[in-house]
């Protein structure tokens, strides 16, 4: 039998090992070459086309009522549920009307007496038998009587509170059986048919929107509970004067309640609006979301150019510079450095290099 020496062994490994090792790196390479990173884009368009933005918003009743009774008392029926949907007329609250139909009868009684006194002297006068005075005194104690009748009988007809409009009940402020004060508001009342929608606009921007253009307008409302699907509103009103604490003015807009949706104050919404649309003067430059331009590194005097990432008919990225312009509501203005098609990187632009391929993941415009 022949037996091999270490060496004679080892050697055909040591000469087959940087084979495997460049097999092995040759394949990682075509790994990371292949690899294709999800990416937002943005495609430019001029100023002047579509200027998309979304503003947060937050949903308000279009017509809500804070009702109370008038008078005082003690609660002898409670109908009034939240969540309970009611129609104009309903009866949502009873106070027990003892007293105030005691009060009543009381006034009542001395209305008669006032009359039947009135008739009598009446009678007298016309005979010459007594004055003048004494007539207009039977007669104010008449008007004096019939005056505080009906006010008793209103006091009477306030211990029921019913619905001004059909809606919804939002929320009920007292329990049965418990004393509550006249004008402290017991329940609270939302039109059913209709929402509003408020949005902050700042004044940068509230300055320039026309105030006559385009009226006819509808931007899309989308729902946090309802992702994706947009219902279209109209404009309603707004603030005239800035809110001190966010320097921003309140814009109400209105649409019918979605059928599919139990929405209610204070959920959260988004607003997307055209500006192309709303605004009285448009920019001729191009505008793109300010964190899509980025710096380059520093040069020896200290200077650093502002470049973006452009994404090529292959999806791989160019880097190019830019010269920029204003930052605006509406995005970063940009003066030199990119053409209407152009599609650059949206976000993630300090994780990018030269030559990354990547795919476009949500494309969004003017956010």
């Amino acid at each position: 039998m022949t037996y091999l020496s270490r060496s004679q062994w080892l050697l055909p490994i040591v000469a087959i090992f940087p084979l495997l090792l460049s097999a092995c790196s040759q394949q990682e390479a075509s790994a990371t070459a292949t690899v294709v990173h999800p990416a937002k884009v943005f495609q430019i368009s001029p100023a002047s086309q579509s200027i998309l933005r979304r503003f947060p918003a937050q949903v308000q009743a279009a017509e809500r009522a804070a009702l109370a009774f008038r008078v005082s008392g003690e609660l002898l029926t409670l109908p009034a549920q939240a969540g309970k949907e009611v129609r104009q007329g309903d009866v949502l609250a009873r106070l027990d009307p003892s007293d105030y139909q005691l009060r009543v009868d009381d006034r009542k009684a001395r209305y008669e007496l006032a009359l039947s006194q009135f008739q009598r002297v009446k009678g007298l006068f016309e005979l010459g038998q007594i004055s003048q005075s004494q007539f207009d005194q039977a007669k104010a104690e008449l008007d004096i009587s019939k005056a505080a009748l009906a006010t008793a009988r209103t006091d009477l007809s306030y211990t029921t509170l019913k619905a001004p409009f059909s809606g919804v009940i939002a929320e009920v402020y007292a329990d049965n059986h418990q004393p509550v004060a006249g004008g402290k508001t017991l329940v609270m009342l939302q039109a059913k048919d209709q929402l509003e929608v408020r949005l902050q606009i700042p004044e940068n921007l509230m300055a320039h929107i026309a105030k006559k253009e385009n009226t006819s307008y509808q931007p899309d409302v989308e729902f946090e509970a309802l992702p994706g699907k947009r219902f279209r509103a109209s404009y309603k009103e707004h603030t005239a004067q800035a809110d001190p604490a966010t320097g921003s003015f309140t814009i109400t807009l209105t649409l019918p309640r979605p059928p599919s949706l139990n929405l209610l104050p204070g959920m959260t919404a988004s607003v997307h609006v055209d500006l192309s649309q709303v605004l009285s003067e448009t920019n001729p430059n191009l505008i793109v979301p300010p964190q899509s331009v980025f710096q380059s590194e520093q040069q020896a005097d200290g200077s650093s150019q502002a470049m973006v990432w452009i994404v090529g008919a292959d999806m791989t990225l160019q880097m190019r510079a830019v010269e920029i312009g204003q930052l605006s509501t509406a995005g970063l203005e940009i003066t030199q450095g990119l053409q209407p098609g152009d599609t650059i990187l949206a976000a993630g632009v300090h994780q990018a290099h030269e030559g990354m391929r990547i795919r476009p993941w949500i494309q969004e415009r003017g956010l």
